[in-house]
């Protein structure tokens, strides 16, 4: 693996200079190979780590105190708890399966700024741990001079995802790395769907839809489009590769619908959503999927309009389909061409439902590979706008 530059900051820099080893990971500054005595009065090497969050790569402070330590409990000299700079020792995964297993938390007397970048910060921790340590062995040191090669893939997005390390749901949303993600139909729903996934760690995320993105799409889809770009009469794929393309990579596009002639290009996907309003289409897609292996979720929606109160009746369904799982598929997806749905078909601006049916599928995705916990592991759900209720059906 060759080594790549770490970072721009000069205090991380400095510790770097300095003998240090370190290593910046998912927003994460480590320091390894940190002397300190354990509770049987041995040396032994730990790790600190604290949060780092860039900002546009240069010169970022730490935004706390705070470091977390991986290693046995850190004792001075004579093999006591260092109690007065240990908060707390609950051992989490911060990220890559790293556990730590100590936090702490202390500040030095007498400094108001505390800490003024990262090269203080750290080294007040390292100090504290490598003077017991010397009591024991003089030469303890920290500054090994060894160089520690990156570890991490290089990024999908083109600025860091501090939103997830300042939440420290790193290791969480690694859950999510998964190689290709498919969406079929890049309608409203399909859109919101975009939005949610193209802000997760997916490596690739292929879009397929041939329609063009016109004048009705842009109220019923994320963000706020010009007339100059509606004028552009851009792909629907296109449109979303280029908007989303500014924060990440691995959009990919691709401008038609699937059909008898295309279906293959499907296979080898880690799951798909599929957003059609044509239920031949859907029935082609879902089965198709369902044949392979691939999990998918296909979702739908139904507007009515109430004329006595000049109002909209309103639901929305997320349906998965999984290996543990199909046979629900049959009486819950419609596979025939339901003219009923003319009024939603009429383009009425809908956002909020598309966006409700679109949080709905990501968050039963996310639930699917452990973000979040799923006690009924549900995989029908449906949401009434009238009584702002979800009924949840299918356990698997």
């Amino acid at each position: 693996m060759s080594q790549k530059p770490i970072v721009l900051n000069e205090s991380v820099q400095r510790l770097i200079d300095e003998g240090y080893e370190v290593e910046v990971r998912h927003q994460h500054l480590l320091v390894s190979s940190i002397p300190y005595v354990t509770p049987a009065r041995e040396i032994a090497l730990g790790v600190l780590v604290c949060r780092y969050l860039e900002s546009n790569g240069v010169n970022s402070k730490p935004d706390d105190h705070t470091v977390w330590f991986q290693g046995d409990t850190p004792c001075n000299s004579l093999g006591q708890p260092l109690s007065w700079i240990i908060n707390n020792s609950n051992p989490q995964t911060l990220l890559d399966q790293f556990v730590v297993h100590h936090y702490f938390s202390n500040k030095p007397d007498g400094i108001a700024d505390f800490p003024a970048d990262y090269f203080v910060k750290m080294t007040h921790y390292i100090d504290i741990l490598v003077a017991q340590a010397r009591v024991i062995a003089p030469n303890a040191d920290a500054r090994t001079g060894r160089v520690i090669e990156s570890r991490e893939e290089d990024s999908i997005f083109r600025y860091p995802d501090s939103a997830s390390v300042r939440a420290g749901i790193v290791a969480i949303s690694q859950k999510l790395e998964m190689p290709r993600i498919g969406i079929v139909g890049l309608g409203g729903t399909g859109s919101y769907i975009l939005d949610q996934v193209a802000k997760t760690p997916v490596k690739e995320i292929h879009l397929f839809d041939g329609d063009d993105f016109k004048q009705h799409n842009a109220f019923r889809s994320p963000g706020a489009t010009s007339i100059e770009t509606l004028q552009r009469r851009l792909k629907k794929v296109d449109y979303f590769s280029e908007m989303y393309g500014l924060m990440r990579t691995g959009i990919v596009s691709h401008p038609y619908y699937i059909d008898g002639s295309n279906i293959y290009d499907l296979i080898g996907f880690d799951f798909v959503f599929v957003s059609v309003d044509d239920g031949p289409s859907r029935k082609l897609i879902c089965e198709y999927l369902q044949n392979n292996g691939v999990p998918f979720i296909d979702v739908g929606m139904g507007l009515e309009k109430n004329d006595e109160t000049n109002s909209l009746f309103g639901l929305c369904r997320v349906t998965m389909g999984t290996s543990e799982k199909y046979d629900h598929l049959a009486a819950r997806l419609p596979f025939v061409d339901d003219k009923s749905d003319a009024l939603y078909r009429s383009n009425i601006q809908v956002a909020d439902m598309n966006a409700i049916n679109a949080i709905l599928a990501v968050i039963k995705w996310k639930q699917y590979f452990g973000f979040y916990l799923d006690h009924e592991l549900a995989h029908n759900v449906s949401f009434s706008a009238a009584m702002l209720s979800m009924v949840r059906e299918d356990q698997g």
